[in-house]
């Protein structure tokens, strides 16, 4: 079993996972330090023929995973199998997307791969995150992938607890 980036992250944040089954299929599971956060990634991800070249660019940042969720489905995984997850778009599905494909004609070397409310998509290209702002139409690069991915969780986790008031 391949760790990915994200996993990676998720055990820096949280420490080791719990592997459990949700909606049939095996996924590992990290609480937060607040109550009800949950970040999940739904494993089984098989980085062989047509899965392995369509989506070769995010195999650091997945590893074994097939998508998931961050910080309480605040950061939605796209899901890279033709296994439907609820809440989760499908990589296709979220590539099909309007404001996903608006943000392609501004950079089309831009792999997206997740989303935050269906306003902010985040994208990876030449080893830089980048994010699509639909609401104000602006694309921005959130600098190398692996502390940009920290930086975006820590903001995620931040506004989360001023809502909840933790």
């Amino acid at each position: 079993m391949k760790k990915g980036l994200l996993e990676k992250i998720l055990i820096q944040r949280y420490g080791q996972p719990k592997v459990i089954i949700r909606r049939g299929i095996i996924a590992k599971s990290w609480r937060t330090p607040y109550p009800d956060d949950e970040s999940l990634l739904y494993l089984g991800m098989i980085w062989k023929g047509e899965l392995g070249l369509r989506f070769g660019s995010l195999e650091d940042i997945y590893g074994d995973a097939v998508g998931g969720y961050l910080i309480k489905n605040t950061l939605k995984v796209a899901v890279l199998t033709d296994q439907e997850i609820y809440g989760l778009w499908n990589i296709n599905q979220l590539r099909e997307l309007p404001a996903v494909q608006y943000a392609l004609t501004k950079d089309p070397g831009i792999d997206y791969f997740m989303d935050s409310d269906n306003v902010w998509y985040y994208g990876i290209k030449k080893g830089e995150l980048y994010v699509f702002d639909a609401e104000f139409d602006e694309l921005d690069s959130l600098g190398p992938v692996e502390p940009a991915l920290h930086t975006l969780m820590d903001e995620w986790e931040a506004a989360g607890r001023d809502v909840r008031g933790y």
